[in-house]
């Protein structure tokens, strides 16, 4: 059988996992090793084919976009397949242009049942996100930087007990931060903050600012499971205002990665509210204008600089929305799941299901950068399709009609709308954690034509759709 080959031989992998077999010594040494093979194991053929579509594209997309990068998160690993560390390894040499991966957390599922105790539940998962992902992405020439979410590292047993564990904000923090992206010379970060998963880096030559938020930054000392608290406290506030966004330079774009939404429409309305003073700093800046953040001041009025896309996952869907300035954009679930499908109604179609053995079994995808043209392109690798969302609004006018023109896309498209500022979800009778997702339209209706009429002022996004479900996608501010 053919297989894809990746830039890093089996044997050479092998001799190079010294960290994971230490980490696993005292575990069964038939468990380790079989890990240890099925690691090493190439790419299976099947990707071959559909491998190179994705990096033709990502390379005709690099010759006219100032940076790149790809975007994996909810690997969630018990339930994952395990392909797409290998894929991202086989990328790097079909797409060179693109030299960073980001990681937008959750690495264990939810409950431990599967091992012994509920710290050996977070362990695996630990220990197989650096020999599945950080290493052979790493052993490619890529670097990898990670974003922590709420189940990282925290377990429960069972949905029945109370028994899990929880690792230490301070340990949490050394597992985030081992990986050579995050170690790097250029990677600043809170030196004075023991728990500090929170970092940034700058492409000097691109002029793009990577800002990588904790939106989980506390542990509650009360619990065993689930201890993560959700928010962000005041010193990674403040250390993210003074350090990430007010010395931004002039003319950089920003990168925005953590996991959980920061706004309704790409999350929920108890998101909007748990990080308004997060979501407002990103919005005063972009602005230009001040926000009072934990007592303090922050004056933007001059700020040269400008947030590209605050990107997440956690909610395992497709969505984006654009609010006060700001792009939000969070991203389906790499892990076996089926909840990515029910989750991105309507604007992705019927997503397949992740059967093993076909190129459907992942999900992640390449982010591009086009500042000077205002445009992020994303492109799919598995269940999904393409998307190019303009970063300017347009502006229309209450009942004066406005007609859109797709020219990024091919042959006959489908419109749509939606109000950016909320969703509703009901609750789904047959899975309470996948809910029903339902799009308001009270701004703006659009008709086959793409001819947009407004009934009142707002927010909204309208959405262009080719036969295979690609999307070119406007910001619209309705006055």
């Amino acid at each position: 059988m053919n297989h894809v080959e990746t830039a890093v031989s089996r044997r050479g992998f092998l001799a190079g996992s010294c960290a994971f077999f230490a980490s696993m010594m005292s575990r069964p040494a038939r468990a380790v090793l079989a890990a240890a093979e099925e690691a090493a194991r190439p790419l299976p053929d099947y990707y071959a084919a559909y491998l190179d579509a994705v990096a033709k594209k990502v390379n005709a997309l690099a010759e006219k976009t100032a940076d790149g990068f790809w975007f994996i998160t909810d690997l969630h690993i018990t339930a994952n397949r395990r392909q797409s560390g290998k894929a991202l390894a086989a990328l790097t040499a079909k797409a060179p242009a693109l030299v960073k991966t980001f990681c937008g957390g959750d690495l264990p599922e939810a409950f431990s049942q599967k091992f012994k105790s509920s710290k050996a539940g977070v362990d695996y998962a630990i220990d197989y996100y650096r020999l599945f992902w950080v290493e052979p992405i790493e052993a490619s020439g890529q670097l990898v930087y990670t974003a922590k979410g709420n189940h990282d590292f925290t377990i429960r047993y069972d949905a029945k007990t109370n028994d899990g564990f929880t690792y230490s904000p301070e340990e949490a923090r050394r597992i985030v931060m081992q990986s050579k992206g995050c170690q790097g010379a250029n990677v600043v970060t809170n030196r004075d903050d023991p728990t500090a998963c929170y970092y940034y880096f700058d492409n000097a030559a691109a002029k793009i600012r990577y800002i990588v938020a904790d939106t989980t930054d506390t542990i509650d000392s009360k619990r065993k499971y689930w201890a993560v608290v959700y928010g962000m406290h005041e010193t990674q506030l403040r250390w993210l205002a003074d350090n990430a966004i007010a010395t931004l330079p002039a003319g950089y774009g920003a990168v925005v990665i953590h996991h959980i939404p920061l706004t309704g429409c790409v999350g929920g309305d108890g998101e909007r509210k748990m990080f308004a003073p997060f979501r407002e700093l990103l919005e005063a800046y972009q602005n230009r204008r001040k926000c009072e953040l934990c007592g303090k001041t922050y004056d933007f009025t001059t700020a040269k600089g400008r947030i590209l896309i605050d990107l997440t996952g956690h909610h395992h869907a497709e969505r984006q929305t654009f609010q006060n300035g700001i792009l939000h954009v969070t991203e389906p679930c790499d892990a076996a799941y089926g909840d990515y499908i029910l989750g991105s109604k309507p604007w992705c179609g019927d997503l397949p299901r992740k059967a093993g053995g076909t190129v459907n079994e992942q999900t992640f995808g390449a982010v591009q950068l086009d500042p000077e043209h205002d445009r992020i392109y994303i492109t799919r690798v598995g269940g999904g399709q393409d998307r190019v969302i303009h970063l300017r609004p347009l502006v229309a006018k209450v009942n004066v009609p406005l007609a859109f023109c797709a020219s990024l896309l091919e042959g006959p498209v489908t419109w749509g709308c939606y109000d950016a500022d909320r969703i509703t979800t009901r609750p789904n009778p047959k899975n309470r954690y996948n809910p029903f997702v339902e799009y308001s339209h009270e701004i703006a209706k659009i008709d086959a034509k793409g001819v947009l009429t407004a009934a009142k002022p707002g927010e909204i996004m309208v959405l262009a759709m080719d036969k295979n479900l690609n999307k070119e996608i406007f910001p619209v501010t309705v006055v």
